[in-house]
């Protein structure tokens, strides 16, 4: 329980004041004010409420609604199953859904956790509920195949997967990990992407570069892009198949972009003013089960 110290000034709508008090959304506060857990002179208050000079507020532990009932706020989305056992699930996350709310601010947003909550309720998580089933994240406006844990054992097994993944020091050792992740992403062509592909004798072509993503509180850390194909070059684009052997924030769209090849509608790495749908897919997922057999699925995408 918090005990604040008696409200002094203007007269203010006590989710408005929460809010900037607290690192929580005004949404947070609407929940948490719904169900009685916060009273202003011990007396239950509406969101509206107004504060005035000398009001006293107490607020129930707010770690209590950190929990994953949160998620009820979440929108009830659909997203297409693509394969299910009792174990996993793969879905085709659509382009927009975030894969998990960033923080409680997030979870009115519509996301692959707000579904698998409403779908499923309590299924593992490698931290938070924020994340619950979560095994790898795409960006908001990536589409394409997410692997989710249904189990904590299975959930395991992916997380020693991905983990010797990023552990691994050479580029041998990572290839050898049963655990692939294929991308197409279709590119405008700068007037410095000629150079860059002709350098390109053979493929695959692997881009070894730091990675440095607009985010805040971004962490610099070197990535690993494997560019498996080039094809459909015309005047303006370009399409490329690639899979990634590290998971960094932004990867491929940094790499490509630095490269002179910014992926369609990345306004991050892009052109800022560019309407279209970012142009970058997950469409293939390898790996291997907890019984040692490799699991390929493939989405079918335009030619």
């Amino acid at each position: 329980m918090t005990l604040l110290p008696p409200y002094h000034g203007s007269p203010m709508r006590i989710d408005v004041f929460l809010a900037g008090r607290f690192e929580y959304s005004r949404s947070f506060f609407h929940h948490i004010i719904k169900r009685w857990g916060v009273t202003v002179n011990d007396k239950q208050i509406k969101k509206s409420y107004k504060l005035q000079e000398g009001d006293q507020i107490i607020i129930d532990d707010l770690q209590r609604y950190l929990e994953p009932i949160m998620l009820e706020e979440a929108p009830a989305i659909d997203i297409p199953i693509v394969y299910e056992t009792d174990h996993i699930l793969v879905i085709n996350k659509p382009k927009g859904v975030l894969s998990h709310p960033n923080s409680v601010r997030d979870v009115q947003t519509p996301s692959v956790v707000g579904f698998l909550y409403h779908k499923y309720k309590n299924l593992p998580s490698t931290g938070s509920f924020i994340r619950s089933g979560l095994i790898h994240r795409l960006d908001k406006e990536t589409d394409g195949l997410m692997i989710v844990a249904k189990t904590e054992q299975w959930l395991a097994h992916f997380k020693k997967l991905f983990s010797a993944k990023s552990e691994a020091d050479s580029i041998h050792d990572k290839e050898s990990i049963p655990l692939r992740k294929y991308y197409r992403a279709s590119c405008y062509l700068t007037s410095s992407w000629r150079s860059f592909l002709d350098t390109i004798e053979k493929f695959p072509y692997y881009v070894q570069r730091d990675v440095v993503p607009q985010t805040p509180r971004s962490v610099v850390k070197h990535g690993i892009t494997k560019i498996m194909k080039v094809q459909n070059i015309d005047q303006q684009t370009v399409q490329i198949d690639l899979e990634i052997l590290t998971g960094r924030t932004h990867q491929i769209r940094y790499h490509l972009s630095y490269y002179g090849l910014p992926i369609i509608g990345d306004y991050l790495y892009g052109q800022w003013d560019d309407q279209n749908p970012m142009a970058l897919t997950a469409y293939q997922l390898a790996f291997q089960d907890i019984d040692g057999k490799t699991k390929t699925l493939t989405l079918t995408l335009p030619s």
